[in-house]
């Protein structure tokens, strides 16, 4: 393996750059999708269901690639994983880019989902077992940073092709082509990465554990950890069992919390709104290239919230950042909800229906609040929600852990995003966001009951917590 020589502090923030490149990739695959849509479906002929399959595609090999993912991160180490990562975001960005029809274009989305999922369970893991306790909560929210850079990425991109080059032909080809590059730099960085040292410990690597510790750690620091990744280790004799793991009251009880933190931040609707916002702005009767443009706003936002979120982390108790964010995008949702249904009217035209707004600026209304959801969501919840799922787990199922929780997100994903648009088309933007909120007061309630609080605590004291 390679070696790059920096300062301990440098070399942390260096490893954390590096590893959440698979952060960006994720952000931009996620959000390229909403510009190249609507430029794609003229070229492929798309039914209305042919780019519900296209767009929630990768969110069913996501759900995979996080089950898998999570389990090979346990077997194989973070960083082997992360390896495969770059590997496969290459092959699915051009597989996206050459689709030469749908089938086509859903396998090669279904590959790239494979790549966004398993990036999506091993990078917080990764830097959470390497990051001292103080600054884990800075650190992986870095990797939520790199999301939403990637996905303002991806609006950029696709409004510059729609603004600058309107005759271009087959412009979302290399819309969904630009991700192969990244994917590139990630595969080259992460053969300079060290491998996570709780992941070295569990195989017994304990010289090379510490050989890692000692680049990022004082001396004092590094016998202090290894002595407490022992204690834990300790614990855990046996040789792993996955089904006897998951039988354990304790470990159920993390894994339905990890679902509980999980379903709390799909029913935000919060990738209707990054996946779906051209699609939404254009149905209150803004333009194509207007409504492409429209959505770089959320991008934007959404980086602005998180840096916001970066600070507040470091401030504030978990459960208080999740309960201020849950409560936000509550009261966001039921206002978007409630313009649709003030501001605008729908007509019928020769047996089509379309909306229609009641006055100027209607359409800019929506845009706004959907902003207001962003700054709650990317600044209060998404830190708080990789974080905390990077925490939670025991060591030696941390990766299969996070796996079933990512699983669940973007099973949920899969559902919701292929019903939005049939939930839009038939019900309307006010019943469709007033069920999005209705369902996050459910959520609040049980969040204020059963999120626990992990804040200032090492993994392992994290882990202790819950075992007795």
């Amino acid at each position: 393996m390679l070696r790059i020589h920096l300062q301990k502090p440098d070399r942390m923030r260096f490893i954390t750059l590096v590893s959440t490149i698979g952060g960006l990739c994720f952000g931009y695959d996620t959000g390229v999708i909403s510009g190249a849509l609507i430029f794609m479906k003229y070229d492929l002929n798309l039914t209305p269901t042919q780019e519900g399959l296209i767009t929630s595609f990768l969110l069913f090999g996501a759900a995979l690639g996080s089950l898998f993912g999570g389990y090979l991160s346990d077997k194989q180490g973070r960083r082997k994983n992360l390896l495969w990562v770059a590997a496969i975001f290459i092959l699915g960005a051009l597989g996206t880019a050459f689709a030469w029809d749908v089938p086509s274009m859903i396998v090669a989305r279904f590959v790239l989902g494979l790549a966004v999922g398993c990036a999506s369970v091993t990078v917080p893991v990764y830097i959470s077992e390497l990051a001292r306790p103080e600054r884990r909560e800075r650190l992986v929210t870095v990797n939520e940073l790199m999301i939403v850079t990637g996905q303002f990425l991806a609006y950029t991109v696709n409004a510059g092709i729609v603004n600058f080059y309107p005759e271009l032909s087959h412009s979302w080809r290399i819309m969904l082509a630009i991700p192969a590059i990244p994917g590139a730099l990630l595969w080259i960085g992460m053969l300079l990465m060290p491998e996570s040292p709780r992941f070295l410990m569990r195989r017994g690597e304990t010289e090379e554990a510490v050989k890692v510790l000692r680049t990022i750690r004082s001396p004092e620091e590094v016998d202090r950890e290894i002595k407490e990744i022992q204690r834990v280790i300790q614990l855990d004799k046996v040789q792993l069992n996955i089904f006897a793991e998951l039988k354990k009251p304790w470990v159920i009880q993390l894994i339905l919390i990890g679902l509980m933190i999980v379903l709390a931040t799909r029913v935000t609707g919060v990738n209707t709104i990054m996946y779906y916002a051209p699609t939404v702005l254009k149905s209150t009767g803004l333009g194509d290239a207007a409504a492409v443009t429209g959505a770089v706003a959320n991008g934007v936002v959404s980086i602005l919230a998180t840096l916001l979120g970066m600070v507040l982390i470091g401030k504030h108790s978990r459960r208080k950042i999740f309960f201020t964010g849950q409560a936000g995008v509550t009261l966001s949702l039921m206002l978007i909800g409630l313009s649709f249904k003030l501001f605008f009217h729908s007509e019928t035209l020769n047996g089509v229906e379309s909306l229609h707004a009641n006055f100027a600026g209607a359409s800019y209304i929506i845009l706004g609040l959907m902003l207001l959801f962003l700054v709650f969501m990317q600044g209060w919840i998404a830190p708080v929600f990789w974080l905390m799922l990077s925490e939670i787990y025991p060591l030696r199922i941390r990766g299969l852990g996070m796996g079933i929780a990512v699983f669940g997100l973007w099973i949920f994903d899969f559902v919701i995003q292929s019903l939005f648009p049939l939930l839009l088309n038939h019900y309307g933007g006010s019943m469709t966001f007033g069920f999005f909120a209705a369902s996050n007061i459910v959520m609040l309630l049980l969040l204020m009951k059963f999120l626990p609080e992990t804040r200032g605590l090492t993994l392992e004291q994290i882990e202790n917590k819950f075992r007795f």
